[in-house]
């Protein structure tokens, strides 16, 4: 199954490419910067990670957080 990371997923284009990758099969896994507000994203993904894109610690423990996953596509 092909994996897709989709970062800012919590609301419009980014939610509608969660919605739709996740709808032909795909493994999404999804970013935003609150995780626990995000029902709707939640509902459609297979993973919910905290990130703000402008911190780079933020950026760098998320990279370690997915080092073993296969990504086959970054949005």
């Amino acid at each position: 199954m092909p994996t897709v990371l989709i970062t800012g997923a919590n609301r419009g284009i980014g939610l509608e490419f969660a919605r739709q990758y996740s709808a032909a099969g795909w493994r999404v896994l999804a970013t935003c910067r609150d995780p626990e507000s995000a029902d709707s994203l939640r509902a459609c993904v297979s993973a919910v990670h905290r990130l703000e894109l402008t911190d780079a610690a933020a950026v760098r423990a998320l990279a370690r957080t997915l080092e073993a996953e296969s990504i086959d596509v970054l949005i």
